[in-house]
């Protein structure tokens, strides 16, 4: 046997390793594309893949590097067309894809070379490839039940600051997992076979839970981050809601003065024209005085404050509502539910060129047992949707969208649901939420 035949590892062993190491984050990612196209995906990397590192096999100590920077140039790209991601994000999960592919190589190779070694098993494609098959279905199948595990519902979003951190993270494992192979004269490599297996082994393990510990602190802080957020907006609304009650209290103080000035004067007026004019006045202000009473006292100011914006934009804002439905929800609740589903409306359709088109409808009912909260409003733009809600459209999805995981995480309290949807422009978004259910803790 080939002394160094045994300490090469085979390119289809790294190929394998890096296919199923981008597969595993495709699969355990939002898919740009499903069915067929994505098997085309698949197969075409995997062709390509494989194909490049048995070509390069073997290959001048001084084409090395080029050629693994092929190597990940091809999981990048890949992981970019499969993955809804942006280009951090795909670079942090290529760095992940090909750390988890390095390991599970070396692993494998070590393993058969333990076989060959300890058991005279016949070295050649055909042992190695069933040998393969034996052991990279359990190793991809615990790194499959782990990123389950990690990646929950949310998706992180890589700054390029992290994104560099774990380039020097894959970097640096990379080197010293293949130091060995290039100069054996140093405290950290070896001149033994078993030992340099050994090395490359421990150092891609290494640098696999590293990046593992690092992903899940990433996901906590955000997690930490969104948390805080969304109880910033949550106390935001509610402050905005106080300081509105406050405004709207000094309107309603000049609103009945207004009133029995105008009685004063009308008892005063020396002309049947002043009288029309004070009675039109009167008129005007009665309108005041009936618009916004719902029965919630926390609904009508929201409203009387969001009312007050539209007006000033050549907003239509209309409603059905129905206050004492909401009886049994907290105060807070309620200004940071309308509040956050008010501000989402106005912002969609306070840039329409045509003011027509400026409309929002809100409806606020009691169905049997359940609290329906529905609003509507023209919408013109092209909306993602995923798990039946709109994605922020915005290029930095960590720093927005929390007007709508702020309704979600309300509505959650209380048992509920939220769905959306739209058909022909006309977007709307549906609450349902059974009445009277204490909140969850």
């Amino acid at each position: 046997m080939n002394s160094l035949d045994i300490v090469n590892t085979p390119g289809y062993f790294y190929a394998i390793a890096y296919w199923l190491g981008a597969v595993l984050v495709v699969y355990t990612s939002r898919r740009r594309f499903h069915g067929w196209r994505l098997c085309v995906l698949h197969g075409a990397f995997l062709a390509m893949i494989v194909i490049f590192m048995e070509l390069t096999d073997g290959i001048a100590q001084v084409f090395f590097m080029p050629c693994m920077l092929v190597d990940i140039s091809m999981i990048l790209v890949y992981i970019y067309s499969c993955c809804d991601f942006s280009l951090s994000n795909a670079g942090y999960y290529c760095a992940r894809a090909f750390i988890t592919g390095e390991f599970t190589a070396s692993f494998g190779w070590q393993l058969y070379y333990y076989a060959v070694r300890s058991f005279h098993l016949g070295m050649g494609v055909l042992s190695g490839m069933l040998f393969l098959l034996g052991i990279y279905p359990i190793v991809f199948g615990i790194f499959y039940w782990l990123e389950c595990r990690i990646q929950k519902e949310k998706d992180i979003q890589i700054t390029k600051r992290e994104l560099l951190t774990v380039i020097i993270i894959t970097v640096a494992v990379f080197l010293i997992s293949n130091l060995s192979y290039v100069y054996k004269f140093t405290p950290f490599s070896s001149q033994f076979n078993s030992e340099i297996f050994i090395i490359r082994t421990l150092v891609d393990l290494s640098g696999v839970a590293v990046l593992y510990a690092y992903h899940i602190l990433k996901k906590e802080l955000q997690m930490k981050f969104e948390v805080d957020t969304l109880q910033n907006i949550l106390n935001l609304q509610y402050r905005n809601y106080q300081l509105s009650q406050e405004s709207i209290d000094i309107i309603n103080q000049k609103y009945h003065d207004l009133k029995h000035q105008i009685t004063l004067l009308k008892a005063e007026a020396g002309t049947q024209k002043s009288t029309e004019y004070l009675e039109q006045m009167e008129r005007e202000i009665k309108i005041y005085e009936a618009q916004n009473k719902t029965g919630n006292k926390v609904l009508d100011v929201v409203l009387t404050s969001k009312s007050l914006y539209c007006q000033n934009k050549g907003i239509s804002l209309t409603g059905v509502l129905n206050g004492k439905a909401l009886d049994f929800m907290n105060d807070m609740d309620v200004s940071a539910l309308f509040g956050n589903i008010l501000d989402n409306a106005i912002e969609s359709v306070e840039k329409l060129d045509n003011k027509e088109k400026r409309l929002i409808h809100l409806s606020v009912t009691k169905q049997k047992n359940f609290l329906s909260i529905c609003v509507g409003n023209y919408c013109d733009k092209d909306l993602v949707f995923e798990n039946g809600l709109p994605v922020t459209i915005k290029k930095d999805r960590q720093i927005h969208g929390f007007g709508l995981k702020s309704i979600q995480s309300t509505v959650k309290k209380y048992g509920g649901s939220v769905t959306a949807d739209i058909q022909n422009h006309w977007f709307e978004l549906r609450i349902l939420i059974p009445a009277g259910v204490p909140m969850m803790p």
